[in-house]
């Protein structure tokens, strides 16, 4: 991690999604995960992450790893030990998300679905298995894909947004790859009321790649900007839409 260049660190940014004023928020270790809110605590690595929050939307994000190349990541976050500040993105993760798509979804017929930045694969699998037409597609995926050119009327996107150092350009990826009518389910923790000591907060763990943090402001402002509403079902769980598939009725 040491040998990786460090940007300058400005004391007031620009908001990634907004372009509102951003000030220096706050600073932690690398090494901080979300196993911390379990008790858990790696080893520090005197690398200090930098976060800003922006003063209008309220996003929470670094720009430590706005250079970082698909090799980097692979290094030093995505590595074999990430299970270990994420033990449930291999099986636990994508097979309860995989039961809730197949409930919510029970009325559709045909829809083909994405779960973007899909991971292992393991939740498209399970879908497939559910007797849906689903496929997986995951930036990190080694050998590279490319992602799938066809429409989709369903994509999932579960714990994906807090990982990218350019929230506009992904979100704008994953909708573009949706049909006429089709919706975009995705998950990502909001930060609504920041408490006094904010770094504390479990979910902004760089080891883990949360680099980016939403408040449900600021993610209402990503889609609107794409022409979409969100409709948050809760603080982790929302689904951005133009209209309401017959599907939903």
């Amino acid at each position: 991690m040491n040998n990786v260049a460090v940007r300058p660190v400005e004391r007031v940014s620009t908001c990634k999604i907004c372009s509102a004023q951003a000030p220096l928020y706050g600073v932690t270790d690398f090494h901080k995960s979300c196993e911390e809110a379990r008790g858990r605590y790696l080893p520090l690595t005197g690398v200090a992450i930098y976060y800003h929050r922006c003063g209008d939307c309220g996003l929470v994000f670094t720009h430590a790893f706005d250079d970082w190349s698909k090799a980097e990541y692979v290094q030093h976050i995505y590595n074999d030990d990430y299970v270990l500040i994420d033990p449930e993105y291999i099986d636990t993760r994508p097979t309860g998300n995989a039961a809730f798509i197949l409930d919510f979804i029970k009325k559709g017929k045909d829809l083909k679905c994405l779960d973007y930045g899909g991971g292992n694969g393991k939740l498209a699998g399970l879908l497939r298995e559910g007797g849906l037409d689903a496929q997986s597609w995951d930036p990190m995926d080694a050998p590279e894909t490319p992602l799938p050119s066809e429409s989709f009327d369903f994509i999932s996107a579960f714990e994906v947004l807090e990982h990218t150092p350019e929230p506009v350009a992904t979100a704008r990826q994953a909708l573009g790859r949706l049909g006429p009518r089709g919706v975009l389910m995705f998950s990502t923790l909001t930060i609504d009321h920041v408490p006094p000591r904010g770094m504390d907060n479990w979910y902004i763990a760089p080891r883990n790649g949360h680099i980016t943090l939403y408040t449900r402001r600021a993610l209402d402002t990503l889609f609107e900007r794409e022409g979409y509403r969100v409709h948050h079902f809760n603080d982790g769980l929302h689904m951005a839409l133009k209209t309401t598939p017959d599907w939903m009725s």
